[in-house]
C-alpha cells in the first residue's frame, strides 16, 4: 500500500512537487496501546522503486495514534488512514492505494 499526494507540496529546498508518492511504515508498540506511523515521500513511485532518495518535504509525516489490538490486525491500513488524517490538518490531500 502507498499514498498518492494529490496536493502540491514543497521541499525544504523550495521545489514544488505535484502527485508525489508516499510509503508508510508502522510499528505496533509492545504494549499494544498505540501505533507509530511514518510517511516517506518520493517524487513518484518509480523513484521509490529505483532506490532514489526521498524528498525533504516540508510536511509533518509522523504520527502516534491510540490503538487497541481488538481494533483489528491490519495496522498498515490503519497507519495509512492516520497519516491521511494528519496530512489533511496540513491542507495536504492524499489517497490510499491498495
Amino acid at each position: 500500500m502507498s499514498l498518492t499526494i494529490t496536493s502540491t507540496i514543497e521541499t525544504i529546498e523550495g521545489f514544488e512537487v505535484s502527485n508525489a508518492y508516499g510509503r508508510v511504515a508502522v510499528v505496533d508498540q509492545i504494549n499494544g496501546t498505540y501505533l507509530d506511523s511514518q510517511l516517506t515521500i518520493f517524487t513518484n513511485e518509480q523513484a521509490f522503486l529505483d532506490g532514489k532518495q526521498p524528498l525533504n518535504a516540508d510536511v509533518q509525516g509522523y504520527t502516534r495514534n491510540e490503538y487497541d489490538r481488538l481494533m483489528g490486525t491490519d495496522i498498515l491500513d490503519l497507519a495509512h488512514d492516520n497519516l491521511i488524517a494528519l496530512l489533511a490538518t496540513q491542507n495536504v490531500v492524499a489517497t490510499k492505494n491498495l
